[in-house]
Parts: structure tokens; C-alpha cells; sequence
């Protein structure tokens, strides 16, 4: 009983905080200028997951909808907006239209970089796999025809970065992605094209590998599973790669949660940077709770810094922001 009083408690907060951004709970955390943190950013990313658009209730897309919008009040160039899947609750027709359409509005729509996730995917209530998958190639193209893909897994870049989205492309998959041998080639040939430009390379995928980000603690079916050695692997073998996912539904996290948990949602493992992003809709656990939150991604010469921030309310959370050295 207990356990579904405080559920419901966190839930109700983080409606509040969500949808009135100016309340007094967050006192504090100001409103500041969007813009990037300092002059030299070479390429300038939201990034944010699981977004779980369902258009039976409406409340979720107008938290979308504020998102974008915060975007088109940047005053510096978004280059690319990135999300690590989830991006509906089941995958029909509806909700994956209503989710790029809300995206056509915004400014950096010319640059999108979307995997696919497992409520996209193995949820879908109204077609097969392999059917929600060929609604998201077309959704995706229709929406952002400069890269034209043909797969729900594909490359594309972006400032002369190479960005890689997977996906799974089984189809007797439920939470976990099945991903076949071309898919994982067709990763190691995509960073290998790209690794002689010396610049940080991103891999996006809906679910984390194995242990990292506190994906063992925090829901232990909850990663990549047979696949993720292979993808470690693959990972390992290039400079400056970074791993971006979702799925797990943790908040972003600072010292604290490392300190006490032993895990950071910014974390560097055997030379690969991996990034666990929180649900856009609420609610998360061992982090920020609220819905609204990501990241804004700035690549520099010398680092990519992460800040924190709300696109649902406008606001940064500075205490929050991670930046990786780049070697």
C-alpha cells in the first residue's frame, strides 16, 4: 500500500513540475538564456527518450509539443535533435504520426537522428513488427527526407559527424532487441567509414548494454542482452565513441547517485562513453524524477558536454551537466 501511495505521490509531483514550470518547487533553477555554454561549439544536439506518445492521452502530447517549442527559442543553432526511442506507448498509426508531425515544427527538424524503441517496436497493437518498423521509415522520411533511409537501423551525419541508430530487426521480440548479424556488420563497417575524421562518433540505441549506467540495479532485463557483447565489442574498437540510449526510465543523476548507487548516467567503460538518457514522460527513478528532461549535446574540439535541462519547462539544471574529455 505503501508503495502505491508513493508512486502515486512521485507521479502527481512530477505532473506539476512538468506542467507548471514556473512553480515555486522550483525556485532556483533559472530560466536562463537558452544558448550554448561557450563560444566553439561544433555541433549543438537535443537529446532526449522515451517520449511514449499515445494520442488517447493528450496531456503527453502537449508535453511534446512544449519541448519543441523550447527548441525554436534557442538562440544558437540546434543542429540535430536526437531521441533514443519510445517514441509512442504502442506503436499505431496515430500516436507515431502525431509524434513527427509535433517534430515538423520544430527547427531542427532537417537534422533528425530517431531510433526506434521497444514500445515501438514489440508493443505495437495494430500491425506486425516488420509493419511498425516500415511506418517509422516512412514517418521518419516524410518528416526529414535528407537522409532518406530505407531501414529502421541506418547512418547519417551530421557537421560531419556519424551518427549509427539501431534497432531491433527480429521479430519474435518482446523488450529485449534481436539484432542480426548484417546489423551489427553494418555498425562496425559505419564507424570504421568515419574513424579516420578523428571526430567523436554516437551510436543511438533505445536499449543500454549490459551494465552500465546502473542498467543491472535498476532493471536487470532491461539491456541488450546476447547482443551487447557484440556491441561492446564493436564499440571498443574505435576512439571517442559514444554510446546514447533510454529504456530504463532513470532520471539524470550527478555525484550523489553515484556516490550512494555506485553508477552515473554519464559513464566512461573500457574507453566507450555511454549515456543513459531519462524518460521524457514521468516518471524516473535515481535521478531527477520529473518528466521534460534531457540533454543538450556540445562537441567541442576537446570535450562533449551534456547539460542538463528541461525542455517541457525551459529551465537548466547546471548541478546535473557531465563533459567527457575527448583523447
Amino acid at each position: 500500500m505503501w508503495l502505491m501511495i508513493k508512486s502515486a505521490i512521485t507521479l502527481m509531483v512530477s505532473l506539476l513540475m512538468t506542467i507548471f514550470p514556473n512553480s515555486e518547487l522550483l525556485k532556483g533553477m533559472d530560466i536562463l538564456e537558452f544558448t550554448t555554454e561557450k563560444e566553439g561549439c561544433l555541433l549543438n544536439a537535443s537529446i532526449v527518450s522515451d517520449i511514449h506518445i499515445d494520442v488517447d492521452w493528450p496531456i503527453g502530447e502537449w508535453i511534446w509539443a512544449n519541448g519543441m517549442n523550447d527548441l525554436n527559442r534557442s538562440v544558437d543553432t540546434i543542429d540535430a535533435l536526437i531521441v533514443s526511442g519510445d517514441l509512442t506507448n504502442y506503436g499505431d498509426g496515430p500516436s507515431m504520426e502525431s509524434f513527427f508531425n509535433t517534430i515538423g515544427n520544430a527547427d531542427p527538424a532537417d537534422n533528425l537522428i530517431i531510433a526506434m524503441g521497444n514500445h515501438d517496436v514489440g508493443h505495437v497493437e495494430d500491425t506486425t513488427q516488420e509493419g511498425a518498423r516500415q511506418r517509422f521509415v516512412e514517418c521518419f522520411n516524410k518528416t526529414n527526407p535528407t537522409f532518406d533511409i530505407e531501414k529502421a537501423y541506418y547512418k547519417a551525419d551530421v557537421n560531419g559527424y556519424r551518427f549509427v541508430v539501431l534497432c531491433d530487426d527480429g521479430d519474435d521480440t518482446w523488450d529485449c532487441p534481436d539484432m542480426s548479424p548484417e546489423q551489427l556488420q553494418f555498425l562496425d563497417d559505419s564507424l570504421a567509414e568515419a574513424a579516420d575524421r578523428g571526430l567523436p562518433m554516437f551510436v543511438i540505441c533505445h536499449v543500454p548494454v549490459e551494465g552500465v549506467n546502473g542498467q543491472d540495479k535498476i532493471w536487470a532485463d532491461g539491456g541488450l542482452d546476447d547482443n551487447s557483447d557484440a556491441v561492446q565489442a564493436i564499440l571498443e574498437k574505435y576512439e571517442n565513441v559514444f554510446f546514447i540510449s533510454g529504456h530504463v526510465h532513470t532520471g539524470i543523476n550527478g555525484p550523489l547517485v553515484e556516490k550512494a548507487f555506485g553508477f552515473s548516467c554519464v559513464e566512461t567503460i573500457n574507453g566507450v562513453n555511454y549515456v543513459n538518457l531519462p524518460t521524457y514522460m514521468i516518471i524516473n527513478r535515481y535521478g531527477v524524477p520529473w518528466g521534460g528532461m534531457g540533454f543538450q549535446m556540445e562537441v567541442y574540439e576537446d570535450e562533449v558536454l551534456f547539460r542538463a535541462r528541461n525542455f517541457g519547462s525551459s529551465k537548466w539544471y547546471p548541478v546535473y551537466d557531465h563533459s567527457v574529455t575527448l583523447v
